[in-house]
């Protein structure tokens, strides 16, 4: 037994407006680069920064490092110790070994385990996060 022409259309109709009402724009839609509307969500106001995140370098030595909190204390010659805490997963740190470091270490990385404390870096790191972008050891 077969539908009638008219109640097949009346069907897909209101499957298509579910379908539809169920894809309406979330708050994590609104968040996806690329989506033109974003400034029209009031809901996220205050959540993006306003413009790009200054990136500071300096360098200084590893003081102590912290594989609970997944954070490096880096001494300066001036000023106070900074701690910087890294925002990749457990082994996707950015830790770069310099030329030296290299034929010292054999290793053009180096996990978080494997820094050692007294170690000279320069550093890339957000201030306004207090994150690192980029460690490199010397």
């Amino acid at each position: 037994m077969s539908l009638p022409i008219a109640t097949r259309i009346v069907l897909s109709l209101i499957v298509a407006l579910g379908i539809a009402a169920a894809q309406q724009k979330t708050i994590s839609s609104g968040t996806r680069p690329g989506v033109s509307d974003n400034a029209a969500e009031q809901a996220l106001e205050g959540t993006r920064p306003n413009s790009v995140l200054k990136v500071v370098k300096l360098k200084g030595t590893v003081q102590s490092i912290d594989l609970q909190k997944r954070s490096v204390t880096i001494a300066r010659s001036k000023g106070q110790p900074m701690e910087l805490t890294f925002s990749q997963p457990a082994g996707r740190e950015q830790i770069k070994t310099g030329k030296k470091a290299i034929k010292r270490l054999g290793k053009k990385r180096l996990r978080l385990e494997e820094l050692k404390s007294g170690a000279k870096v320069r550093v890339q790191y957000y201030p306004l996060l207090a994150q690192l972008m980029e460690l490199e050891v010397e």
